[in-house]
């Protein structure tokens, strides 16, 4: 919630999405691992409802929840500390950072009517720390593994104005109350992915 707005904010639901990324990996020694994972992410959705604390005719609701929906191109660059083998398995631990860039945020504009149109928008880049856990399975043909990591985002990436032709774009007084009534967005992300190696 902004300060003194008498309007509360809240995610409501966020809906998951899924991801394919290409895998390079340098062996640094037996035990360590340097990662670089470039690739895509589709259909992440979050939906934010708002909770009127005083009387206000601003908020519109046929406009709640709003939906804010992100694909993104993403860059992780991140350390893979193994254990030693056994049998058929090697538990790791793996993090690093991740650079995001939210191609959904790069073409919306602030309104209700058209297809590009919201009435929050998002900052296009955002970086990341990445911390998890995983396994390797050691098969016949091939090596799978299976991690969790949680991703954390360090920028504020609520978006208050645009910049665009040397100008400064802000959202119409009528839109503005719903940008202005979130004091921060950061991202918070649980990613399971699946390696074929």
């Amino acid at each position: 919630m902004a300060k003194d707005s008498g309007i509360y904010t809240e995610i409501s639901m966020l809906r998951p999405g899924f991801h394919v990324h290409a895998l390079s990996n340098l062996r640094i020694n037996d035990f360590l691992d340097l990662r670089f994972t470039p690739g895509i992410a589709f259909g992440g959705v979050r939906e934010i409802n708002y909770v009127v604390s005083k009387p206000s005719s601003s908020i519109k609701p046929e406009d709640i929840p709003v939906k804010v929906e992100s694909n993104f191109l993403e860059f992780p660059l991140l350390l893979k500390y193994k254990s030693s083998r056994q049998n058929n398995f090697r538990p790791f631990v793996i993090g690093g950072i991740n650079a995001r860039l939210d191609l959904a945020a790069t073409k919306k504009t602030w309104g209700r009517s058209g297809k590009e149109d919201n009435l929050v928008l998002l900052k296009p880049f955002d970086l990341n720390y990445e911390l998890g856990v995983g396994t390797d399975f050691y098969l016949k043909e091939f090596k799978f593994a299976i991690e969790i990591k949680y991703s954390v985002g360090m920028r504020n990436v609520l978006r208050t104005s645009i910049e665009k032709h040397g100008e400064t774009i802000v959202p119409d007084p009528e839109d503005a109350i719903y940008t202005n009534a979130i004091e921060s967005l950061f991202s918070r992300m649980f990613l399971i992915t699946l390696h074929f190696e």
